[in-house]
């Protein structure tokens, strides 16, 4: 499965960013990240602000030296295994949307495509957010 992202039909709502928050952290959680990122885009003399999210490309996984980012068999995301993830930052080097971070521990950590909502039968959380249909799931 692949996250798709239109920036054309972004309108910066940032519901998706919203969204991702409140999936991945208590409310209680102080200076949260979102797996998204706000990006500034100039256009024909226009500016807007979009929501870029991981695409679940792969680079990361090939560029991981330990091993750490593998495919899951069940839906085909890429993930992390923060175990194994040695805090090298080649994974950050190499991300085409600049949304890899790292936790407190220096272990890195992504997008999960919201996998327990979709163990649940759900849509991502910023795919069920986006009134204006930039972001989609798909193989």
């Amino acid at each position: 499965m692949k996250v798709r992202f239109d920036k054309e039909k972004c309108i910066g709502c940032y519901a998706c960013y919203v969204a991702c928050i409140a999936e991945h952290h208590p409310p209680e959680a102080e200076n949260a990240p979102s797996y998204r990122a706000i990006k500034e885009v100039r256009e024909d003399g226009f500016q807007k602000n979009i929501c870029e999210g991981c695409i679940h490309c792969g680079l990361c996984m090939k560029n991981c030296p330990a091993g750490a980012i593998y495919k899951d068999e069940e839906f085909g995301l890429i993930l992390v295994d923060k175990e194994k993830c040695i805090g090298c930052r080649k994974c950050e080097t190499v991300c085409p949307k600049n949304v890899i971070h790292y936790d407190e521990d220096g272990k890195m950590e992504k997008c999960d495509g919201c996998m327990e909502r979709l163990r649940e039968g759900r849509e991502p959380a910023c795919v069920r957010v986006c009134c204006a249909g930039a972001i989609s799931q798909g193989i």
